[in-house]
């Protein structure tokens, strides 16, 4: 089955930073590369790609195993980035 987030990783970085944003994806909860691959019908290499620029952005933390961990992330970060997300869509 084709997965639209196949080859995008932009797509696939908004989701999950949306996620986060919205509180979908809480602190602390940790999230499996291989795992995620599959519930998404992606590669897992562009999942672990996901989890570097989210990484970059210091919504989560990388850890071994393609494993990364979404991080506490104060009120001020996170409206900035919300702001940002509700920016580019207008």
């Amino acid at each position: 089955m084709y997965s639209p987030l196949a080859n995008r990783l932009d797509l696939l970085v908004q989701r999950y930073r949306e996620a986060i944003v919205t509180k979908r994806l809480q602190p602390g909860a940790e999230l499996i590369a291989a795992e995620e691959a599959k519930a998404l019908n992606v590669p897992t290499r562009l999942v672990q790609s996901a989890f570097r620029n989210l990484g970059t952005l210091g919504l989560v933390e990388l850890e071994s195993g393609g494993r990364a961990k979404i991080k506490a992330n104060n009120i001020q970060s996170l409206q900035s980035l919300e702001y940002g997300l509700t920016r580019r869509r207008g």
